[in-house]
């Protein structure tokens, strides 16, 4: 609550200061407490944020990215648009100069003002590098929340946009797969990594298919059923519970009982060696398509 809303409550400035000193009322930002608990949750500290900064002020970047699930964690300091200058000097909150939302660029979640997701990725093409930002449209991919039509609208609006160009590029490779995305039920950031890099002039690979193994249905992502080729996301970065590394392996073995090649594909070989995978598998499904092919 604000100092304003505790006066409007009924209490004077004496109790006011004195439920200070009791800790009653806890500091979140200049001007705004926390009525007893001082477990403070993060969507307490955005509203507080939003509370210093004005009636519109709303939540953008990096703390936006985390009210919608495309953000890693939540950042410590708090990123906001607001009109004017409030909130520019307050620690723990940064206030953007960008342009201010308009309508469709507006979302409210569980109550709190925010920007898009597409405004969001915009907005975030302007202070992240050009993996952080790969990284958040993958992780819009995996929540089914990639709008690249609503993006290119921002992006083509008429106003400047920092980071536009290398925002471009990376939209660019998910243009081919955007419509097979869409449908995707991805089981981890890794397996949205994979798609827009294998698919990329190559025939477009099923998602989320289902394969006969020998006493059970799998779950593969990405299957190309005429090649019966299948690449499987193979890294201890996401499957570090050593229980969960041996069943990829199993689910491995169970494809090639089916008679399905399988190429199993590291983050690291992804993250620095994209251009060694993509040539492995066009080599493979080329090999399958012409058996000719050495």
């Amino acid at each position: 609550m604000s100092r304003h809303q505790i006066r409007r409550l009924g209490l004077s400035e004496d109790q006011i200061n004195g439920w200070l000193t009791t800790s009653r009322l806890r500091p979140v930002f200049r001007g705004v407490y926390a009525v007893g608990s001082s477990a403070i949750p993060e969507r307490g500290r955005i509203r507080a944020a939003l509370l210093v900064c004005g009636p519109k002020a709303l939540v953008s970047h990096r703390s936006a990215a985390f009210l919608l699930g495309i953000g890693e964690r939540s950042p410590k300091v708090i990123d906001v648009i607001a009109p004017g200058k409030r909130g520019r000097a307050v620690d723990g909150i940064r206030v953007h100069d960008v342009p201010y939302p308009t309508p469709p660029e507006l979302v409210r979640v569980g109550g709190i003002p925010c920007t898009s997701v597409a405004r969001t990725v915009v907005d975030l093409a302007g202070t992240y590098g050009d993996r952080q930002l790969r990284e958040t449209v993958e992780r819009a991919a995996t929540e089914r929340l990639l709008d690249l039509a609503a993006i290119d609208a921002i992006l083509d609006g008429g106003r400047r946009r920092r980071g536009a160009p290398c925002l471009r590029r990376i939209l660019d490779d998910w243009r081919p797969v955007a419509e097979t995305a869409k449908f995707a039920t991805f089981r981890s950031l890794f397996e949205a990594k994979l798609l827009p890099l294998i698919a990329a002039g190559l025939p477009l690979p099923q998602v989320n298919a289902p394969v006969r193994a020998a006493e059970r249905i799998l779950e593969v992502d990405p299957l190309w059923e005429r090649e019966r080729f299948v690449v499987e996301a193979d890294s201890r970065r996401h499957h570090g519970i050593e229980v969960a590394f041996e069943r990829d392996h199993l689910r491995h073995r169970e494809l090639l009982a089916a008679h399905y090649g399988v190429l199993p594909v590291t983050w690291r070989e992804v993250e620095e060696e994209p251009d060694a995978v993509f040539a492995v598998v066009r080599q493979e499904l080329h090999r399958r398509m012409d058996p000719s092919v050495p």
